[in-house]
C-alpha cells in the first residue's frame, strides 16, 4: 500500500467516526495503521489481550485496547515528508501565558515545601497548555499534522488516536516504557531537561543528575527479581525535538515464569519519570495539587501481546502464534484536540533543588516541540 493510499484509509474511518490509530516506531521506515471495525469501546481487564492499547495516567483506571480480532490492519514504507509548517489558521493562546506561568510556579514551590517536610524525593508537576486553532479537528488539518510530527521527530513514537467516545490524542514520544519480545526485556530511565542547541555540548547540573538518577534506581530496584542479569549503560544525552534529556538504557532477559506483561506494568507505571518518589506519595500530591485531569498524558500506549505473524497473516490467524511481544511508550509530548482547542501536555521533575523559574521555563521548552508544529 502507498502512503496517500494508506492516508485515505485513515481519512475514511475518521470521517465515518470509527476508532483507529496510526503510528511509527523510533527510528522505522514503516508507518502502521489499526482500523477498529466497530465504534465499540473495548476496555482491558489485565492486559492479557492481544491489541493496541491506550492507558490512562491513573493506574487506578481501565485502559482502553484495540482488539486485533476486532481490527483491520494495513501497513506502508514512509516516503519523504513535507516540514513546512502550514497548519496555523489563526491561532490564539488559552488563557493567557502570565496566568499560566504563575499558577505553575506556585504549584512548583508547593511542591518543594512538600518534598522538605513529606520526604518525598521526587515529584513530576504538569500543566497543559491550550491553543485555540480553527479547523485543527479536520481530517485534512489532522493529516498534515501527523506527517510533520513524522518528519521532524524520526526517533521518537509518533501517533495518531481516534476513538469517538473518547476523543482525539496526537503526540511524538521519546520515551519507551518497555518492550518485550519473548524473554528480551528493554526498558529505559529518562529524566532531566535542557533547551537543546545544535553545536553546543550539554553540562547536566547536579539537580538534573539526581532526577534521572531517581528513575534509575527505582528501575533497577523493581526488576532486580525477575531479571536476574540487568544490564544498565551510562546516562547519555538524547535529543528529543527542541530539548534534551539524559538517558540510560536498561536491558536483560525477563523470568517469565515470575513475571507477565500485567506484573511489569504495575512494577513500572507509573514511573518516577512522570510520577514521582515515593510513588503513592507522588500521585496523592499530584491528584490533589495539579488541579486537572491528566487524562491519558503520562499514560502509556502502543502494541500489546502482538503475535509474531501478525503483520504477515490474516487477522483470523492472530491467535494461532504463541509468541506474543509488546512495546509500549510513555504518552509525553502529546495533545488532546476537541473541536478547535488544542490542549498540549508538559511537565518537569520537582526535588528538594529544583527553582520555580527554571521549572517554569522547562515546562515552555517541553511546549514548543509541539507548538513548532501547530503555528
Amino acid at each position: 500500500m502507498k502512503l496517500h493510499d494508506l492516508f485515505a484509509e485513515m481519512r475514511t474511518h475518521y470521517i465515518s467516526d470509527l476508532p483507529f490509530v496510526i503510528y511509527r516506531k523510533p527510528g522505522k521506515d514503516t508507518l502502521n495503521l489499526i482500523k477498529q471495525t466497530s465504534n465499540a469501546l473495548y476496555l482491558s481487564s489485565n492486559f492479557s489481550e492481544s491489541g493496541f492499547i491506550f492507558s490512562p495516567f491513573d493506574d487506578e483506571l481501565q485502559s482502553i485496547i484495540f482488539p486485533l480480532e476486532n481490527c483491520e490492519f494495513h501497513k506502508t514504507t514512509l516516503e519523504k515528508l513535507p516540514n513546512e509548517n502550514k497548519i496555523n489558521k489563526t491561532a490564539k493562546f488559552l488563557p493567557e501565558n502570565d496566568k499560566q506561568k504563575e499558577e505553575h510556579i506556585n504549584l512548583v514551590e508547593k511542591g518543594i515545601a512538600h518534598i522538605h517536610q513529606n520526604g518525598l524525593r521526587k515529584v513530576v508537576l504538569s500543566r497543559k497548555q491550550q491553543v485555540k486553532i480553527t479547523n485543527i479537528k479536520s481530517e485534512e488539518t489532522v493529516i498534515e499534522t501527523l506527517q510533520k510530527l513524522l518528519a521532524k521527530y524520526p526517533f521518537a513514537f509518533v501517533y495518531c488516536w481516534y476513538h469517538p467516545k473518547i476523543g482525539l490524542w496526537i503526540g511524538a514520544t521519546p520515551e519507551s516504557l518497555f518492550s518485550l519480545e519473548n524473554k528480551t526485556f528493554r526498558t529505559m530511565a529518562l529524566a532531566g531537561t535542557q533547551k537543546y542547541q545544535e553545536n553546543h555540548k550539554t553540562i547536566w547540573n547536579e539537580k538534573e543528575k539526581e532526577e534521572q538518577a531517581i528513575v534509575t534506581e527505582y528501575l533497577e530496584k523493581a526488576l532486580e527479581k525477575i531479571v536476574p542479569i540487568l544490564m544498565i549503560s551510562k546516562p547519555t544525552t538524547s535529543i528529543a525535538g527542541n530539548v534534551v534529556h539524559l538517558k540510560t538504557e536498561i536491558g536483560g532477559t525477563i523470568n517469565t515464569r515470575l513475571c507477565d506483561v500485567l506484573c511489569l506494568i504495575k512494577k513500572l507505571h507509573p514511573t518516577p519519570a512522570v510520577c514521582g518518589l515515593p510513588k503513592d506519595d507522588a500521585k496523592k500530591f499530584i491528584k490533589n495539587y495539579e488541579n486537572y485531569d491528566r487524562e491519558f498524558y503520562a499514560g502509556f500506549l502502543g502494541e500489546i501481546n502482538f503475535s509474531e505473524d501478525f503483520f504477515n497473516q490474516e487477522i483470523k490467524e492472530i491467535n494461532k502464534s504463541t509468541k506474543k511481544n509488546t512495546d509500549l511508550y510513555v504518552n509525553l509530548r502529546c495533545m488532546k484536540i476537541v473541536e478547535d482547542i488544542v490542549s498540549i501536555y508538559v511537565g518537569g521533575g520537582i526535588t528538594i533543588d529544583s527553582i520555580p523559574e527554571e521549572e517554569w521555563k522547562e515546562t515552555q521548552y517541553k511546549a514548543e516541540t509541539l507548538m513548532q508544529i501547530l503555528l
